[in-house]
């Protein structure tokens, strides 16, 4: 191998300098979850995210406790003001920051003033108590739901987290389909926000929990629940479950509160994913068009990852291994790519794994390529790929057999 097209290790945020080697891939690295906007590169750029995500959090709770606040300064602070300019005892008056720490202190039951000489404040003496325990109590109570929410993994959370979310992947329907698209999602590193109906409980749906990804619970034609996955600021919306209709209806949902967001349907029927690709401009995938290569790279003993559409021509990606006996030994990519006109996108060899190799990197037994072209291509390549066939020796003919002598 060259040295031109020797494998380099990437590393996270450093571009390859244009005309340099070529870098390895890690496909190992983990997907992280918190980010809002860009994809965190570092332990510094996780903890800001992380700590948007508790910001965020604590604005809610600002939010949620705000009559319960209300009451309780309100109370310290303007039961301070009455005392200081009404409170006497004795000819004493209170200054305005002693009589608010008088009123706090009163909150919890605990006398620091002398029991006023005025009927009204005595009054207020017992009345104070009663309401600030109340609007304490009720504080604790719900802060405690929603701290448990939180750890519980309970919707409230799932909305708070999302909420913050920026240029993220709505999937709607974690069934086996939706949870391999999350899956792939989350290893490109993207952010993911799931909608599932209500009530559906899957060891699925735990496992994406587990990874930390928020689930919205709702129905994902209203806009109620789009909203709350932040569909208004996601960049892509799939449409995963086994309803067309209700993808169909979802997708147009989508379409309307974010018109730049990318819409791809899950369609079951081939024909209606056709029409609508053509009569709405929503890409729509049908299961079956997919599936098929699958079945038939089982049955032929290939390995057929995706067949698609490239310059108005249906090509498949398929991994190849190099048989030790075959006729692609030897033989060099850029020979390969121009004689059989099939495009090697990714080598792995010896020397390590390299996306786009070079042309003058020479096959050995045992190596694995990644081939794009023509399904009649593909089947050139598999024939000279197999091992090469002695020709075995004529069948010795049989000896003729004796003349019967007539008596």
């Amino acid at each position: 191998m060259s040295p031109e097209s020797e494998p380099i290790e990437e590393h996270e945020g450093e571009p390859p300098a244009a005309g340099g080697p070529r870098a390895s891939v890690n496909f190992g690295q983990p997907a992280w979850t918190w980010a809002v906007g860009p994809r965190p590169r570092d332990r510094l750029g996780k903890l800001w995210l992380k700590v948007r995500v508790y910001a965020r959090y604590a604005r809610f709770l600002l939010h949620e406790f705000r009559w319960a606040l209300g009451v309780f300064w309100t109370l310290v602070v303007g039961g301070g003001w009455i005392l200081h300019r009404f409170y006497h005892h004795d000819g004493e008056t209170l200054e305005f920051a002693e009589a608010c720490y008088g009123v706090f202190l009163l909150i919890f039951v605990e006398a620091a003033l002398e029991f006023p000489d005025e009927w009204y404040l005595q009054f207020a003496f017992f009345l104070v108590p009663i309401i600030g325990l109340g609007a304490v109590a009720d504080s604790l109570i719900r802060l405690g739901y929603l701290v448990f929410s939180r750890k519980g993994n309970l919707p409230e959370w799932h909305r708070m987290v999302a909420s913050v979310y920026r240029r993220h992947v709505i999937v709607v329907g974690l069934g086996t389909v939706g949870y391999q698209i999350v899956r792939e999602m989350l290893q490109l590193r993207e952010l993911v926000v799931v909608v599932e109906r209500p009530h559906v409980e899957s060891e699925l749906i735990e496992e994406i929990l587990d990874r930390e990804v928020p689930v919205i619970r709702g129905d994902a034609r209203t806009i109620k629940t789009l909203e709350a996955a932040g569909v208004r600021r996601a960049k892509a919306v799939v449409l995963a479950t086994q309803d067309d209709l209700a993808n169909l209806d979802a997708a147009l949902t989508a379409r309307d509160l974010n018109p730049n967001a990318k819409i791809v349907m899950r369609m079951f029927d081939e024909s209606l994913a056709e029409k609508v690709a053509g009569s709405f401009a929503l890409p729509a995938v049908s299961t079956a068009r997919v599936a098929a290569p699958a079945f038939v790279a089982a049955a032929t003993g290939r390995r057929v990852y995706q067949d698609f559409q490239l310059a108005g021509r249906h090509v498949h990606l398929v991994d190849l291994t190099i048989a030790p006996e075959g006729a692609l030994v030897g033989q060099t990519i850029g020979n390969i790519q121009h004689d059989r006109q099939v495009n090697i996108v990714m080598h792995h060899g010896r020397d390590g794994t390299n996306v786009n190799p070079d042309h003058g990197v020479v096959l050995g037994p045992g190596d694995e390529v990644l081939v794009i072209a023509p399904i009649d291509r593909l089947v050139d390549l598999e024939r000279m790929n197999r091992p090469r066939e002695e020709e075995s020796p004529p069948p010795a003919p049989r000896p003729a057999a004796p003349p019967e002598h007539l008596s």
